[in-house]
């Protein structure tokens, strides 16, 4: 057996007919790990080429079509590999282990005919197609940078090289040369090793923490007690809480005085949780001074001093956000009773513990990296490492996700079918006090953990494995000041600015045939500066969703948060009082570029609650939110191929906000909304075309939730007006409308429209 990385290297080119010359640092690296195996067996001669060739096809990705076909087959029978499952076949592809394929498809139970389906690539063509890329340089990989051909093979070389040296002995014997906590207590399960060597990292005594807010607190707190009591649990929770874990908290509904309770505590409670912590970050991805000259440059009479750019805001991250019915279907509710609403918020807390690496176990690894805010991921720099990729980039990992990763392997903590069907959706009918908890457990907890149950109804002390903690809430610890502290905190002062009116602006009436329905071009604000006080009705709109059209981007959630704050201040100033204002806005997903301006920085947004702050700032009451049902929507997020355990469950989002504001003061009696809207979304593409002309419209059913309050006469408003669908809805009820848009074409694409509708209605009424 050659024991000289020197003979390895010529066995190495022999086999694959190259003539690589290693360098120096690869060749002292590989001599080292062969010294360091000493007296382990290496693998023959046979086994050495076989994992060579398995080695290609896995770092050039060589049975990726064969890996598909395989899934696709899968699929038509119902059968959704999970992670590691699909780790297996892939394996046993690359290897091209048709006995081990077959074991796998016994042990899991799959059918048998998915063996028709096993076809991986051959020996020969492996050996072919790496030539081929040797030969071109061309590859289609997002971990390839640019280099020239010369280069791009050394790279390949190297990963390959390293990892035959890796594979010529057993995993153990490189272990233990690797890592000395090997050589203390081997454990061949890589999260056993962790457990072993650290624990503290992977803790679970507070794995996930539900707190029941109860009427009791409700009625027994004033507001702003309320409030200090709930700020200070969440950040006392913060501490409390295991990293990557969940924090739940259940909101009743209730009024709090002539505004909906529930829907305001909602955005008190989103807002602190995400943003409480005000720190100083001093890695390489915070940029306060871009963000501060980007905002700058937005808004003219911004405060820097006041705005402290070089405070980031971090806390939790707002996961999700279900509606929960006790009874009946959306569909055909009429009792018109709001339900308690959940929130889920995930803590990722940067933790700078170095966690070795998954395949070699060394503990040279880079810290540098973060696949998303707060987790930390890791890059091993081991070139003998058998996980580094074709172009020699190390393994890259988190610890988030070998939690994620080894719950799947753990058959106690299968989230059975029925839980799958039943939280699909982020609207749940028929749920009862155990169901929350028993499905915040199965999907957010393992088995094992310790769960707290704050004013929990469910009293047993175990449930699905975990050991449950009851408490009791305690609004004594509340710190007095707290939810005020926050709100007039660095944050608002960065967005929370009042836009001054251009002098002299003019507004552009855009012509057109139909009456009663004004049209215009341009900035709604400046619009809306020309409009008298008190002068309207009332108010529908969409707006833009942060960046989530091409049509509309800002800089960053600040510049944003200052237009839709100045947008509802003209608003506001020239509605009649009492008039309501209906917003609709969604929670959707992107990068707020607060903070980091790649991918990493993508989460869910909260704009349902940052525009809840806005308005009652301004001066609006918060009626409350209509949710708009938009149907069991298709997708498979729930599912999250295939892996049922918990952490990959999410709810697909059937629902939207919509806000109802409304200016104090008026005559009139409160108008009492639904609490629900079942509306299907605007279909607007066919055979991949557009045929609508816009690329967000929304349906006719949300201006139409204000229509039944207006008279012949009045006047409503669409600050932000699309494709005019307030506009041409409330025009078909003979009420009178202004519609503002910034885009001509959408001004032209509405008024079209809006005519199109008007000669079709008359037509309807001629020959009725």
């Amino acid at each position: 057996m050659p024991t000289d990385a020197h003979v390895m290297l010529r066995e190495f080119n022999a086999w694959l007919s190259v003539d690589f010359h290693a360098p120096p640092d690869l060749m002292a690296a590989a001599q080292d790990a062969i010294d360091g195996c000493k007296g382990w067996p290496m693998h023959t001669e046979q086994e050495r080429r076989r994992r060579l060739i398995a080695l290609i096809n896995g770092k050039l990705k060589l049975n990726k079509d064969p890996m598909r076909s395989l899934l696709d087959g899968a699929a038509r029978s119902r059968i959704f590999p999970n992670y590691h499952d699909k780790t297996e076949i892939l394996e046993c592809l690359d290897f091209g282990d048709e006995r081990r394929f077959h074991h796998w498809l016994a042990q899991s139970g799959y059918e048998n005919s998915l063996a028709l389906q096993f076809i991986p690539t051959t020996a020969s063509e492996s050996l072919e197609r790496f030539h081929q890329l040797l030969r071109t340089g061309r590859v289609n990989r997002t971990d390839a940078r640019s280099c020239d051909l010369s280069e791009r093979q050394t790279e390949i070389f190297r990963s390959l090289f390293g990892s035959f040296i890796f594979y010529a002995f057993p995993a153990e014997a490189m272990h233990r040369h690797f890592n000395h906590d090997c050589n203390a207590i081997y454990r061949d399960n890589y999260y056993q090793h962790l457990l072993a060597f650290h624990a503290q990292a992977l803790h679970r005594d507070s794995a996930l923490v539900f707190l029941r807010v109860t009427q009791e607190m409700i009625d027994g707190l004033t507001k702003i007690d309320l409030r200090d009591a709930l700020c200070t649990f969440i950040c006392d929770t913060y501490d409390r809480l295991a990293n990557h874990c969940v924090l739940a908290v259940q909101l009743p509904p209730f009024r709090d005085g002539k505004e909906d309770g529930q829907w305001r505590l909602f955005s008190d409670i989103v807002l602190y949780a995400e943003k409480h912590r005000e720190v100083h970050l001093k890695t390489g991805y915070f940029r306060p001074r871009e963000i501060e000259r980007a905002t700058s440059e937005h808004i003219p009479s911004l405060d820097t001093s006041k705005a402290r750019f070089d405070l980031a805001n971090e806390g939790y991250f707002f996961r999700d956000c279900f509606i929960l019915l006790t009874s009946g279907d959306i569909t055909c509710r009429c009792d018109n009773q709001p339900g308690d609403i959940l929130l889920l918020f995930d803590k990722h807390a940067r933790d700078e513990t170095l966690i070795p690496c998954p395949a070699c176990r060394s503990r040279n690894v880079a810290g540098n990296s973060y696949p998303a805010l707060g987790i930390r991921g890791w890059e091993c720099r081991n070139p003998i490492c058998p996980d580094r990729s074709a172009f020699d980039r190390g393994n890259r990992y988190s610890l988030s996700a070998l939690i994620k990763q080894e719950a799947i392997r753990s058959e106690a903590d299968q989230i059975p079918e029925w839980s799958l069907r039943r939280w699909k959706l982020d609207l749940i009918s028929d749920i009862d006090d155990n169901a929350v908890p028993d499905m915040l457990i199965r999907h957010y907890s393992l088995h094992g953990d310790t769960v707290i149950f704050v004013n929990g109804t469910c009293r047993t002390q175990e449930m699905h494995g975990r050991r449950i903690v009851h408490e009791i809430f305690d609004p004594t610890k509340a710190v007095k000041g707290m939810h005020e502290k926050f709100q007039s905190s660095a944050l608002f002062d960065r967005f929370v600015i009042d836009r001054m009116p251009v002098a002299n602006s003019v507004a552009a009436l855009v012509p057109h045939r139909s009456q009663d329905a004004l049209v215009y071009h341009g900035d709604c604000f400046e619009v809306l500066s020309r409009l008298p006080d008190a002068s309207i009705d009332g108010a529908v709109t969409s707006p833009p969703y942060y960046n989530a059209r091409s049509y509309t981007t800002w800089s960053n959630i600040y510049c944003y948060l200052y237009d839709m704050y100045n947008s509802a201040r003209a608003v506001y100033r020239t509605l009649k009082p009492g008039s309501y204002y209906i917003f609709n806005i969604f929670d959707y997903f992107d990068n707020e570029n607060g903070i980091v301006f790649s991918a990493m920085g993508k989460k869910r947004m909260i704009l349902g609650a940052y525009i809840i702050n806005l308005f009652r700032r301004i001066g609006f009451g918060l009626e409350g939110n209509v949710a708009w049902y938009k149907g069991k929507v298709e997708g498979k997020r729930n599912y999250n191929q295939g892996n049922r355990s918990p952490y990959y469950q999410a709810p697909l989002n059937c629902w939207e906000h919509c806000l109802i504001f409304r200016k104090p003061g008026g005559t009139s009696c409160a108008y009492q909304f639904p609490v629900f809207l079942d509306a299907k979304p605007v279909y607007k593409i066919v055979r991949g075309e557009n045929v609508l002309g816009h690329t967000a419209p929304f349906p006719n059913a949300i201006p139409e939730l204000l229509i039944s309050r207006m008279h012949t006469g009045m006047c409503v408003l669409d600050p932000f007006s699309g494709s005019m669908t307030t506009g041409r809805t409330v025009h078909q009820h003979g009420v009178a409308s202004i519609s503002i848009e910034i885009l001509k074409e959408y001004c032209e694409l509405g008024i079209r429209l809006l005519e199109k509708e008007t000669q079709a209605s008359l037509q309807k009424d001629l020959f009725a």
